[in-house]
């Protein structure tokens, strides 16, 4: 029976809408490579696409389809050759890197040439170095056609994954075993303040927490409220490193950089990550972090969080609960605490530290009562300090 002619029609019907065919393509994953090359004039030249496929083996070639408003795709094409690398799971922030303004896209990164001298990005799992063999225009897009001319692999490690517009990586069952392991050594490592955790609750009348950080993520690791029972997230529970998240742990060993933290901000959104480095600096200088009740109704945060801790968790789970917390970024670290006026107080946290300053745990109190003076929060962190480092003193025999 002949092919449906409709099935075969490239035009595409007007009842495709495109964000719709942009969200369901999203459910399928495709690994991340950026393409890289070098001017005629020495211009190092680089950009994301989620389309590399190995398209044949005699002759060897590859494919990648960029969009034909990419304006370094159009420089890229000016190039002798160019170079495919594969991104490793743990280099999502060279993604980042790469959607900077030309001249800043290899800040910072370490690279070397490739034999026809198209940069090999360090820490790739695998690098292709091709030179064109055609350029093909398919609707909005180019299908380029690569003539593979040398190639590596680089690392045995996991790739980079994009899926549902977010990052991630494929997690094997002994990988998970191994991410749990790691879990349950910070929350044994941090029953150790058991006792003051309870003592401060109880003096407080409030909750208190300890989180620990775990590579791109920080997680619940104690609780302990004023009656014995508590309403904050239990042990395991998982939050992003990403603004307004995380900032005394960031730039400390299990934690990201500074740099690392601030790219998880949408390019899109600049003044947010304008604002993010702001209370970041304000954050570490003081020593101490300040989150006022905002907008979102308290069930529909937990709802995020609890979606965000689950093993099976999806991109579209992380999304939801990142733009949830960038509406509350105006309620983090706030400029000023005048001591004679009222605070609406979500949460009061002060750092941990090893015997080398690391910080190692945060430790958090919330669920106070009612509205707090500035003076008062004052007090809190004076307290939580006093705290802090008797929690510090029964970490000593373990860091």
């Amino acid at each position: 029976m002949p092919p449906d002619a409709s099935v075969l029609s490239t035009s595409a019907p007007e009842a495709i809408d495109a964000q719709v065919m942009r969200q369901v393509l999203g459910n399928y994953p495709t690994g991340v490579a950026v393409v890289t090359g070098r001017a005629p004039d020495g211009t190092l030249l680089g950009m994301v696409v989620g389309t590399f496929n190995s398209v044949s083996m005699e002759p060897p070639l590859v494919s990648f389809m960029p969009m034909k408003t990419s304006r370094t795709f159009t420089a890229l094409r000016e190039c002798a050759s160019f170079c495919v690398n594969i991104l490793a799971a743990d280099q999502s922030d060279v993604c980042g890197s790469f959607m900077r303004p030309p001249e800043e896209k290899f800040r910072g990164l370490r690279w070397r040439a490739a034999p026809d001298g198209a940069p090999i990005i360090e820490g790739v799992t695998a690098w292709i170095e091709c030179t064109w063999a055609d350029v093909i225009e398919v609707g909005d897009h180019y299908f380029v056609l690569g003539a593979i001319q040398s190639l590596a692999a680089e690392r045995d490690c996991l790739p980079l994954l994009f899926f549902q517009r977010g990052y991630g990586r494929f997690t094997p069952g002994l990988l998970m075993t191994s991410d749990h392991r790691s879990l349950a050594a910070a929350v044994g490592v941090a029953e150790r303040g058991r006792l003051e955790l309870e003592h401060l609750a109880s003096e407080l009348g409030a909750e208190v927490s300890l989180l620990a950080p775990l590579g791109d993520e920080f997680a619940f690791v104690a609780t302990a409220g004023s009656s014995g029972g508590t309403s904050s997230p239990p042990p395991g529970t998982r939050l992003p490193f990403a603004p307004p998240l995380g900032m005394l742990l960031v730039g400390h060993p299990g934690a990201p950089s500074a740099g690392q933290w601030l790219d998880r901000v949408p390019a899109s959104a600049p003044q947010v990550r304008e604002a993010a480095a702001d209370q970041l600096r304000r954050t570490q200088e003081r020593g101490w972090s300040l989150t006022l009740h905002g907008p979102l109704a308290t069930a529909l945060l937990d709802e995020l969080v609890d979606a965000f801790s689950e093993p099976a968790r999806t991109p579209d789970n992380e999304r939801r609960l990142l733009e949830a917390l960038r509406r509350m970024t105006a309620f983090h670290e706030p400029e000023q605490i005048v001591p004679d006026r009222s605070y609406d107080v979500l949460q009061v946290s002060v750092p941990v530290c090893d015997a080398d300053g690391n910080v190692v745990l945060v430790l958090r109190l919330s669920g106070l009562p009612g509205s707090s003076s500035g003076a008062e929060i004052i007090a809190s962190v004076d307290r939580l300090r006093l705290s802090a480092r008797a929690i510090e003193r029964t970490l000593t025999p373990v860091l």
